[in-house]
């Protein structure tokens, strides 16, 4: 329907009427058909620009998506996960270095892992603690920093003049996976 509208508008716009029945198949309305030609490639020209924003608008939506899932998981790192593998997925003494990129983790193994710990290497389970949505949001904090696109520090600051964190085109850390 709003495209119906556009190309209306654009014809008003450019002295065109559609088509009627009245209309021979060579001329409408006296207008040349080199002029004709010209306003239809015009009108097509402005949809492909619509619709290209449209995939535009996606894209700014998945980047949004992925902004506020590494920016969770950056804040449920900072309640649980520290202490043991440092302040930006570094590592300790206590635990390793989660940004490896020889030691990448599968989300199924993310959650695996988080959810049921590993008594014999001293981590803990967090099921009780953390649900699923949490421990993913702790995979996309821990991928971007492994695929090395989020700098050190908190996502709200490392941004472009020290703003948000834009993850780079095309990125989330289910693509970085495979």
């Amino acid at each position: 329907m709003k495209q119906d509208a556009a190309l209306e508008a654009v014809l008003a716009a450019a002295a065109v009427r559609p088509p009627s029945h009245e209309d021979s198949p060579h001329e409408l309305s006296g207008i040349p058909r080199r002029s004709l030609r010209r306003s239809f490639v015009t009108v097509a020209v402005i949809l492909a620009v619509a619709g290209l924003f449209g995939m535009v608008a996606a894209d700014a939506q998945e980047t949004s998506e992925t902004y506020k899932s590494v920016y969770a998981g950056w804040k449920w790192w900072h309640v649980y996960c520290y202490r043991c593998h440092g302040q930006d997925a570094v590592g300790s003494t206590l635990g390793p270095s989660l940004i490896d990129p020889n030691a990448k983790m599968s989300l199924a193994i993310f959650i695996r892992k988080v959810k049921f710990g590993n008594p014999d290497k001293g981590m803990q389970a967090w099921e009780k603690l953390l649900d699923e949505k949490q421990i993913e949001q702790l995979y996309d904090y821990v991928r971007a920093r492994a695929d090395k696109v989020l700098s050190p520090g908190r996502p709200d600051e490392v941004g472009p003049n020290g703003g948000l964190w834009v993850p780079p085109a095309g990125w989330s850390p289910t693509k970085a996976e495979k």
